[in-house]
């Protein structure tokens, strides 16, 4: 698997352009029976960027100063039962400010920014690595922009956590490729942007 990550890597520093660059790890990646996976992975790599547009929302809501811990203390199929169980609330018209997740907790309520942004503190601060928060698509036909989580583990597995829209967590083999397209994404430590 190091050899085919090497690889991946090695395609995406090439001159290739970046559709070029899908279709061969995508082709690829299908000739290897590692599609799902690897597409997955390869959405989420993403250019580290100074800043999103999402900063003054994610910093209001606490995002930028969670600390990590050293253990995983809850699991992640637990901590997303109690994000997915807050009641859905849109935010007033007008009002796109994103709640801390004390705030959601409390008032055991709000909207898919909401809910993402607890679940991402809660996996952040029970030692989960790999973690982001992800601005995005949730398919190729919305119009509207969905915040959701994913985790990629050490061992290699992609997990999409969306507390809003789904009944459980999702491997990366259980979603459609025109599923999950990130926009903008936050690990803790670096922005991201994608080409979703």
């Amino acid at each position: 698997m190091q050899f085919v990550e090497g690889f991946f890597i090695w395609v995406d520093r090439t001159m290739f352009s970046k559709v070029q660059k899908k279709i061969f790890a995508v082709v690829v990646a299908g000739l290897l029976g590692l599609a799902p996976c690897l597409h997955a992975s390869l959405l989420m790599q993403g250019q580290i960027i100074p800043a999103t547009p999402y900063d003054g929302r994610m910093s209001t809501a606490g995002v930028l100063t969670i600390q990590a811990t050293l253990h995983e203390a809850q699991t992640m199929e637990a901590l997303f039962g109690r994000a997915k169980a807050f009641r859905y609330q849109s935010d007033a018209a007008g009002d796109d400010r994103w709640q801390t997740p004390e705030e959601t907790e409390s008032r055991w309520a709000g909207d898919c920014e909401d809910k993402a942004v607890w679940l991402y503190a809660q996996l952040k601060k029970n030692g989960y690595e790999g973690v982001r928060l992800v601005i995005g698509r949730q398919n190729a036909s919305s119009r509207s922009l969905h915040a959701w989580v994913t985790l990629n583990n050490s061992d290699g597995s992609f997990f999409v956590l969306d507390p809003t829209a789904q009944k459980r967590v999702w491997n990366s083999n259980d979603f459609l490729d025109g599923s999950y397209r990130p926009l903008y994404s936050f690990d803790g430590s670096n922005r991201y942007r994608h080409d979703a």
